[in-house]
């Protein structure tokens, strides 16, 4: 590595005399698709640095200067386009990366290996000449952390994607399928004296909604809100970060895609808030952070209507809890020790009651004040191996009930990293006060679980064994997400990984599963089965990826019937799946898949399908188009709780889901998004049937007066525009629009639904914020 006094001019040019200073760094070989082989076109790489940024330059020869794939798109895409990518180590433990990625259209992306969605500011500029494609890179360091130490040694990689040709490069090739490719980079040399800056970024942001809706009494209503709030990313030091969000606003982000659920477990959804996706992977271990907790359906929500009397009306229930602030302080140590902290506050939610007769106001708290909090301590040793604690805690005011759990494990890696032992194990107690744990009142609210996974990582074949055990009062779903306890979950897999493309075929991956699942208490068989899943792609990059699975036997399902003393006796199934997927560097190309289920005891045949075409208009305009198909019809049922036990139902279920997706650039800065989507699920009830004590279903049952019929409809639309008029600094304006109406009438026809998406009972929301980025280390720079 040189220094230098005089940094480069971030333009794609190449031409400050400063870069011949620099070492030439050529010699690129393959990755994809023939590993070791030599690139295909010639690579060359320079580093200067200085003591704000380093610097990269970088040449992609290509004789063909026309055929470089460009497509633009926001920053973070994953899009049809020749790349280059940096990669660091900065304090050689070779466990964690930083990656920095250009596109040849000028896109950025940043991660880092522990944290998909690391985000930082930094500046490049790309060329398309004669000779090819040049990119020229400047990341501060303010950007990402390392040591206070005289002499930096650094892990350091690059790579080069040739997209018309499938075909990634990289400057330093180590062994294939290998889990930690760290370990065979190249180490800096010469570089020394950097001071780490200060890392304070601020970004105060202010957002204007508008909201029309209809209330329960058909009336229209029009809310306005304007409100402002702040983002904070503190580098306290080398090692230690602070996130900070105050009164967050997420109106922008992407509107859930709601289904109907007609299983004994809640619907898990993404999590589309930013704050609550970076740097949050070291929070959650064992599942016991689901981010959606925070700010979700107050925990009363339901329960409103049942303390209404005759003369009163629900004027106002809000669906979440708002989210007062929340913060993160995570970061790794020299000594190898990571410490994460993560908090996040909701504010009280009521609703509003008014009675009709004289227009009095009351309310009724929905949700309380909350506090939730998790605690990670995590030492690294002996390369990848690690030990870690984490404890997650739910506090909440006015006696609604306070959790906690706690949990702790190690992943360990022997046999030169081939193979790993993952062991963990996590208690968990819910509390209805502090006075419970002050007198060790907790009854039968402490519950355990443990994970224990052996296996090989790394080469050609991998395996393992694995068994999850939770006991029946495990419960860590006030923060986290967990379905099923009082079982014992056993599962051995082994997989084979084609090294060598041979044939007509790149690559080929297949993987057995077997697995064996019981209840604790009564060690009944929850699940036997046996599933073989593949992956293959052709020369030509068409995918097929599918699988088979097989369960031959009953099993006891002790969840469909909704009550304790019940099960439901599950039949054995044959499952079977098919995927295709043709070329992505085409202008048009085609996802397509196809699943068929089949239960012996009732014949009941699910088939579903979809489809998905992929358009591309120029470098500017992308579309994806898919629809969904289900059709099951004998599905059996929980379908209500009558005469004070569960009555079962054969059902005729059939599911439509459409979703158009399309995303236009102005440049690499500026674009403009639209996503709709409809789902419509349709069942009707045909029979009904007892559960008997042997968990059958008995003879049909005649009902009066029931019906369990349903058609749920939901339809979308997210159209938004977004510019980074300066790095980091945003300006977003969003429209969005929803439709959800469910009936107990399966009659009515698919598009008959359709048109009431357009009728005037809708919700729409019109939005505009502005985030402003202020680098306080720039700012002192300056000066």
């Amino acid at each position: 590595m040189v220094r230098t006094e005089n940094p480069p001019q971030i333009d794609g040019f190449l031409n400050d005399t400063v870069w011949q200073k620099a070492p030439l760094m050529e010699s690129f070989k393959q990755t994809e698709p023939y590993w070791d082989a030599q690139a295909s076109l010639k690579t060359e790489v320079r580093i200067l640095y200085d003591n704000k940024a380093i610097y990269i330059a970088a040449r992609m020869f290509d004789n063909e200067p026309d055929k470089i794939v460009r497509q633009l798109g926001f920053r973070d895409s994953d899009l049809n386009a020749d790349d280059f990518s940096i990669e660091f180590d900065p304090y050689n433990k070779m466990q964690d990366a930083y990656t920095f990625h250009i596109t040849a259209s000028g896109v950025q992306s940043e991660w880092r290996r522990s944290d998909a969605s690391y985000d930082a500011v930094w500046k490049s500029k790309v060329q398309i000449d004669s000779l090819g494609w040049s990119a020229e890179m400047e990341i501060p360091y303010s950007a990402f952390s390392f040591p206070k130490t005289e002499i930096q040694n650094w892990k350091i990689q690059f790579y080069r994607q040739i997209r018309r040709y499938r075909e990634i490069d990289s400057w330093i090739v180590g062994k294939q399928f290998d889990d930690n490719d760290i370990q065979y980079w190249a180490t800096t040399k010469n570089m020394y004296n950097i001071k780490p800056p200060l890392r304070l970024f601020l970004q105060p942001f202010v957002n204007a909604n508008i909201l029309t809706s209809k209330n329960e009494n058909g009336e229209h209503q029009i809310a306005k809100n304007i409100k402002g709030g702040l983002d904070l990313k503190w580098g306290i030091n080398q090692s230690l970060s602070l996130d900070v969000t105050l009164l967050p606003d997420f109106s922008q982000v992407q509107s859930d895609n709601l289904v109907k659920n007609l299983t004994a477990f809640e619907i898990e959804y993404d999590d589309y808030r930013p704050f609550f996706n970076e740097s949050i992977s070291m929070f959650q271990k064992g599942g016991l952070l689901y981010t959606r907790r925070i700010g979700s359906r107050p925990m009363n929500y339901d329960l409103v209507e049942n303390q209404l009397d005759t003369n009163e009306i629900i004027e106002n229930n809000p669906y979440s809890s708002p989210l007062i602030n929340a913060l993160k302080f995570y970061g790794k140590l020299s000594n190898g020790i990571s410490l994460g902290w993560f908090n996040a506050v909701t504010d009280n939610t009521n609703a509003v009651i008014k009675n009709i007769d004289n227009g009095s106001i009351r309310e009724i708290q929905t949700s309380p004040l909350t506090n939730y909090s998790i605690l990670v301590v995590e030492k690294d040793f002996n390369n990848k191996s690690n030990i870690y604690f984490n404890n997650a805690s739910t506090i909440r005011s006015n006696n609604f009930g306070n959790a906690n759990v706690s949990l702790l494990g190690s992943s360990i890696y022997f046999g030169e990293g081939n193979f790993n032992v993952d062991i963990s194990g996590a208690i968990s107690s819910q509390h209805s006060n502090f006075q419970n744990i002050i007198n060790n009142e907790n009854g039968n609210n402490n519950g355990f679980q443990y994970d224990l996974s052996i296996g090989k990582v790394s080469g050609k074949w991998i395996y393992s064994l694995n068994r999850n055990l939770k006991d029946k009062n495990y419960n860590p779903n006030d923060l986290g997400l967990n379905h099923i306890n009082n079982q014992a979950t056993n599962f051995f897999t082994i997989s084979r990984r084609l090294t060598t493309p041979i044939w007509k075929i790149l690559n080929f991956n297949q993987t057995l599963k077997l697995s064996y699942d019981y209840r604790l208490s009564n060690q009944k068989p929850t699940n036997i089965s046996a599933k073989y899943s593949y992956s293959l792609t052709s020369k030509k990059h068409l995918t097929i990826w599918g699988n088979a699975e097989y369960a031959p036997f009953n099993v006891y399902d002790f969840y469909e019937a909704r009550m304790a003393d019940f099960y439901f006796l599950q039949s054995p199934s044959l499952n079977f799946e098919i995927n295709f997927s043709t070329d992505y560097r085409h202008p048009f190309a085609i996802d397509w898949g196809y699943v068929q289920k089949y239960e012996t005891d009732f014949h009941a045949n699910e088939l579903s399908f979809y489809l998905k075409p992929i358009f591309r208009i120029g470098n500017s305009f992308y579309s994806k188009l898919r629809s969904d198909f289900t059709f099951n019809k004998a599905q059996r049922g929980f379908a209500q709780i009558y005469e004070n036990e569960p009555l079962f139902g054969k059902r005729e279920l059939n599911i439509f889901e459409n979703t158009a997706e399309a995303t236009y650039m102005v440049n690499s800065k500026l674009g403009l998004t639209f996503r709709a989507r409809h789902y419509w699920a349709n069942g009707e009830y045909q029979e009904y049937y007892k559960l008997l004590n042997n968990g059958q279903l008995g003879d049909i049952v005649e009902v009066n007066n029931l019906n369990n019929d349903f058609t749920y409809s939901v339809f979308n639309i997210d159209f938004g525009l977004q510019w980074e008029f300066a790095p980091g600094s945003m300006l977003y304006f969003t429209y969005k629009n929803e439709f959800l109406q469910e009936t107990n009438n399966a009659d009515m026809e698919y598009f008959r639904y359709l048109q009431y998406a357009f009728d005037d009972s809708q919700s729409n929301m019109f939005s505009i914020k502005l985030i402003y980025h202020f680098d306080l280390n720039s700012v002192i720079y300056k000066k």
